[in-house]
This record gives C-alpha cells, structure tokens and sequence, in this order.
C-alpha cells in the first residue's frame, strides 16, 4: 500500500468516525439524558391511513459498515420493520422521535411513504398509547454522491429537538441516490 491510499484510507476512517461521533452527538443530547423514560418503552407500531400503511416498529442502532476495506457508522436499517433510532426520543415525549426503513424491493416497509401529504395524520403506539401526529414537510434530500458538508446538513434532520416532532426517513428514487424525510407534529 502507497502513501497516498494510506492516507486516503485514514481520511476517509477520520471523516467516517467524524460522522459517527457527531450522530452520536446529537442523537444524545441532555434533552435525552434527562429523561429516564425514554427506555422504559418504544414505539411498536406505526400507522398512516391515508396511505395505507401499517408497520410493526423496533429498536435500532448505530452499526459499522466496511466498504472498499474502510469503517463507515450508519444507522441500523431493518429488512421487516420500521426502525425506532433508539437515541431518539420515544412519542409523547419532548424530542425527535426518528423512525426509518426501506422502501426497495429489499423490503418495503415504507413502499407507500411517497405517497403521503402535508395534513396527512400519522399513528404512532409507544407503552400502550396512540401518540397522532399531522405531517407538516416531506421533502427529498441527496444521499449518495453528496459532499459530506451536505451529508453533515442533512443529519439535522435526525438530530434532537427542543420540541416534540416525528420525523420518517426512507429511501427514494432509482438507485436510492435521495433520502425522503417526512417531519409531523404532534395533533393538538
């Protein structure tokens, strides 16, 4: 191995742990570590009737992957299940409460995300209580062959809140090259 792909790999392994730290970081702010609660349950299941959608929910973590020989952190994402990000807020409590999962045809707990609108209502049962949110943004963000500045702006939207929120992510378009980040607020 050169010098150069030496330092190449490294880059790449600082930038990945970067990443990683700063998740972390973020995913576990004294907002969260506050609030003993936030273990004693989990959401279980999520529902968007205008949709038709209807998903079982389970905890998820920050996992390494190794591409090309180098370490990444990314978040867990389940093949059957929507995905709790367990350092994210649990519903009903003041947070970000992040819930994730595929939509290809790996698995397609989120097949029919797309579909969903601003003023739809989202479901969401934690510890035995419907916790309602209405959706206020759906947007599509880069993923793949974006700059890590961009990679970095886009985690804000997994990233602790001050206020109660639910956000959804998926995968969207051909390729999975975008992220579709569905953001609601509690019904009040």
């Amino acid at each position: 191995m050169n010098n150069q792909s030496i330092s190449t790999t490294l880059t790449r392994f600082c930038i990945s742990t970067a990443l990683a730290v700063i998740v972390a970081f973020l995913c576990f702010s004294s907002t969260q570590a506050d609030n003993p609660q936030r273990l004693s349950g989990y959401p279980t299941q999520i529902t968007v009737p205008a949709v038709g959608l209807s998903q079982e929910i389970r905890p998820v973590g920050i996992i390494p992957v190794v591409v090309n020989g180098n370490t990444y952190f990314t978040w867990n994402v389940l093949d059957s299940y929507v995905g709790w990000h367990n350092l994210s807020a649990n519903p009903g409590q003041v947070g970000n409460t992040v819930l994730s999962g595929h939509s290809d045809a790996k698995a397609r707990v989120f097949q029919k995300l797309h579909k969903i609108n601003i003023g739809d209502e989202i479901a969401v049962v934690s510890g035995g209580q419907n916790h309602r949110y209405i959706v206020t943004k759906k947007m599509l963000v880069q993923e793949k062959g974006a700059s890590i500045e961009t990679r970095i702006e886009n985690a804000r939207w997994i990233a602790p809140t001050e206020d109660e929120r639910l956000t959804l992510v998926t995968c969207a378009q051909p390729g999975a090259t975008h992220r579709l980040i569905v953001v609601a607020y509690p019904v009040e």
